[in-house]
């Protein structure tokens, strides 16, 4: 039983870190910007990312680079 448990709070944990992050598509589409610029932003570090494997994650709730 405690098991189970511990498997449910450690998916909770890892649901709540995904809701925080996006990929560059959906930054594209929040931020009005191409997935390309997107991508470049994040090559530059001008967008808080992460590489995991070939994909990009990015904070959800960082600042639309179109307004700095």
């Amino acid at each position: 039983m405690s098991n189970d448990l511990n498997k449910k709070e450690l998916q909770d944990k890892m649901n709540n870190i995904m809701s925080q992050l996006m990929t560059t598509d959906e930054a594209a589409e929040m931020w009005e910007l191409s997935s390309g610029h997107i991508k470049n932003l994040c090559n530059k570090g001008d967008v808080i990312a992460s590489k995991v494997s070939n994909t990009w994650l990015l904070l959800r709730d960082q600042p639309n680079p179109k307004n700095k």
